[in-house]
C-alpha cells in the first residue's frame, strides 16, 4: 500500500477507535455507574454475535453552540447500522447518551429517517434502543431537529415493517412521541421515563410537583397502558426485544416466523379439566391453560400489569407464531371494560398488520354496566374493539370454556360467527346467553317495565343456552363444533392450519383505514 491508502486507513481506524468511547470514558463511566449500559453495549446484547455493520459511523455534529464553539460529537450521537437478530436482517438505532447527553441534532435525525426509510424498502424491522435527553438545544442547526421528518416517517410506515423502542432513559416533550408511535415499547425499570412535559418543565410552567414515579416504567404499565413490557434493568428490556422479534414477520407482506416443532402437534392436554372448575361460580388464572396449550408452556404476553382481565400474548402452535387473546376469570368476571377494550384493539391492530393468527379463548366476557365506565366512553371502547375485528383478515379462531355471552364480549372474542371468526369451538359444558345477568328485572325494575314486555322479552334475554343446543342449530352462526378439552391444542393446531391460506379483502375501500370511534 502507499501513502495515501496508509494514511486514510490510519484515519478510519483513529474514528472507529474514538467511536468505541462514544463521549469519552468519563462520560461512559458515569453511564455504567447509573446501571446503564452503553449505545454498543446494548447493540451487541440484542443482536447475533459479529453481526452488527454500522452506517454512518464517520459523521459528526455540524452544529455550532450559540456562542460558535463546534463541540465533537461522534456519530452525532447516534449509531445505527444492520444485524441480525435469530438468524434474520434488522436495522438498529441507539442514541448514546455519553454524547452530549444523547441529545438530537440534524445530522443524528437525518440519519435515523434515512436509516428508517431503508428498512422500509428492504422490508426489515427496526428497533429503537433509545437513551436521549431529546433536542440539542442551544444549536443554530437545531429547531425541530428534524422531528417533523421522523413522526412522519413513522407514522405513514406504521404496519409497513415493525416498530420497536426500547426506552432506557428519559424521553420528553416532541421525543416522548416516538416511543408511543411504534408497535411495541419495553422500557427499562432503572433508566427509562417517559413524559411530555417531564417533572421540571411542568412545575416551571404550572407550579405543579411530580411524584418521582410519574413517567416511569411501572406508572406507564400499569396506569396509562402505554408500555408494553417493563425489564428490570438494561439487559432485561434488550433481552425481552430480542425475544419479542421471535415471534414477528419482518414485515407486511410476509407470513409469521415458522420456528422449529419442538413440541407434538398431537399431544393431549386432559389436565384442563383440573384447570378449569364446571362450577361456573369458581375462578381460576387463565395463565395456566395457556402454558399447558402452547408449545412448550412458552408465550410472550404484551401488557402484563395492564387491564388483567384480559390477556393478550404471542405464542406458537406447531412452531407457528400466533397471537393469543383471551379473558382472565382470576379477576372480576374476567370483564372487558374500557382499559381491556384499549388493550386488545391495539394488539389486534398489531396482528392484523402482521398477517399472525388470532386465537381466542372465551370465558364469561361481558361488558361492565355502570355509570363509571359509561362517563369514560365504554360504546366508544367497545366499538373500536368492533371494528378492527370485523375489518381484520387474520385468521381468527375461537374456544369456548366455560361461559361466553353476547352482551358484548362474545361479538369480539369469536363467539359469534357473524362476526368473521373462522372457526369456534365449544367445550361441552359450555353455555351462551344474551346477557349474563342473572336478575330477575320484573323485582328489580318493577313497574318501570310492562308485564307483557318482560314476559315477552326481558326475561328471555338471560335465559343459558348450552354447547349442544347452541351446536344443535347452525343457523344460529354460534358454534362448529363441539370439541373434548384434551383434544383442545389439536384442534388449534389443525384449525390454523386449515385456514393458514385465507384470503380476505375489505371492500370498495380505497384506503387502508375506516373511520372506526376514536
Amino acid at each position: 500500500m502507499g501513502e495515501r491508502m496508509d494514511a486514510a486507513i490510519q484515519k478510519y481506524m483513529d474514528i472507529q477507535e474514538k467511536n468505541e468511547l462514544g463521549g469519552g470514558q468519563k462520560h461512559m463511566d458515569r453511564q455504567h455507574e447509573r446501571g446503564k449500559l452503553a449505545a454498543r453495549e446494548r447493540i451487541d446484547l440484542l443482536i447475533d454475535p459479529g453481526t452488527f455493520r454500522e452506517l454512518g459511523s464517520c459523521v459528526n455534529t455540524t452544529g455550532k453552540r450559540i456562542d460558535g464553539m463546534v463541540p465533537d460529537a461522534p456519530c452525532d450521537g447516534v449509531v445505527l447500522g444492520t444485524a441480525l437478530v435469530h438468524g434474520r436482517p434488522v436495522m438498529l438505532h441507539s442514541t448514546d447518551f455519553t454524547v452530549l447527553g444523547g441529545s438530537m441534532a440534524a445530522q443524528g435525525m437525518v440519519k435515523f429517517a434515512r436509516a428508517h426509510e431503508m428498512a422500509i424498502q428492504w422490508g426489515i424491522p427496526m428497533v429503537h434502543l433509545l437513551d436521549s435527553s431529546g433536542g440539542r438545544l442551544g444549536f443554530k442547526d437545531v429547531e425541530f431537529a428534524g422531528f417533523d421528518w421522523w413522526f412522519r416517517t413513522q407514522s405513514r410506515y406504521s404496519g409497513v415493517v415493525p416498530q420497536i423502542t426500547v426506552l432506557m432513559g428519559p424521553c420528553i416533550a416532541g421525543g416522548a412521541y416516538l416511543p408511543t408511535l411504534c408497535d411495541l415499547l419495553i422500557i427499562s425499570r432503572i433508566s427509562g421515563n417517559l413524559w411530555l412535559g417531564g417533572p421540571r418543565q411542568t412545575q416551571a410552567a404550572t407550579s405543579e410537583v411530580f411524584d418521582k414515579n410519574v413517567g416511569g416504567a411501572d406508572y406507564h404499565m400499569q396506569f396509562t397502558g402505554t408500555c408494553d413490557r417493563v425489564g428490570d434493568d438494561d439487559q432485561a428490556s434488550v433481552r425481552l426485544c430480542r425475544e419479542v422479534l421471535r415471534y414477528l414477520p419482518p414485515n407486511y407482506r410476509e407470513t409469521p416466523p415458522q420456528w422449529e416443532k419442538t413440541d407434538s402437534a398431537d399431544r393431549e392436554v386432559g389436565e384442563l379439566v383440573d384447570i378449569v372448575p364446571d362450577d361456573f361460580d369458581q375462578g381460576y388464572d387463565m395463565h395456566d391453560v395457556i402454558k399447558v396449550l402452547v408449545d412448550d408452556g412458552e408465550y410472550f404476553e404484551i401488557k402484563d400489569e395492564y387491564a388483567k382481565n384480559l390477556i393478550c400474548c404471542f405464542c406458537r402452535f406447531d412452531g407457528r407464531s400466533v397471537g393469543l387473546v383471551a379473558n382472565n376469570p382470576k379477576y372480576p368476571g374476567s370483564t372487558l371494560e374500557v382499559n381491556t377494550c384499549d388493550k386488545y384493539y391495539r394488539f389486534l391492530q398489531l396482528l392484523d398488520a402482521y398477517n399472525l393468527p388470532l386465537v381466542n379463548l372465551v370465558d364469561t366476557p361481558p361488558m361492565v354496566p355502570g355509570e363509571a365506565e359509561e362517563e369514560r366512553g365504554l360504546l366508544r371502547h367497545i366499538g373500536k374493539v368492533l371494528d378492527v375485528y370485523a375489518t381484520s383478515t387474520v385468521p381468527k379462531i375461537g374456544v369456548v370454556l366455560r361461559e361466553c355471552y353476547a352482551d358484548a364480549g362474545s361479538l369480539v372474542m369469536s363467539g359469534l360467527k357473524g362476526m368473521g371468526a373462522d372457526l369456534t369451538y365449544a367445550w361441552p359444558i359450555a353455555q351462551f346467553a344474551v346477557e349474563a345477568s342473572s336478575l330477575d328485572y320484573g323485582k328489580v325494575m318493577g313497574d318501570v317495565i310492562e308485564k307483557d314486555a318482560h314476559d315477552v322479552y326481558w326475561k328471555h334475554s338471560r335465559e343459558k343456552v348450552d354447547a349442544f343446543a347452541a351446536a344443535h342449530s347452525w343457523t344460529g352462526q354460534v358454534v362448529d363444533e363441539i370439541i373434548l378439552p384434551k383434544d383442545t391444542r389439536k384442534r388449534i393446531i389443525e384449525a390454523l392450519e386449515i385456514t393458514a391460506n385465507k384470503e380476505e379483502t375489505l371492500p370498495l375501500r380505497k384506503k387502508r383505514h375506516g373511520s372506526s370511534p376514536s
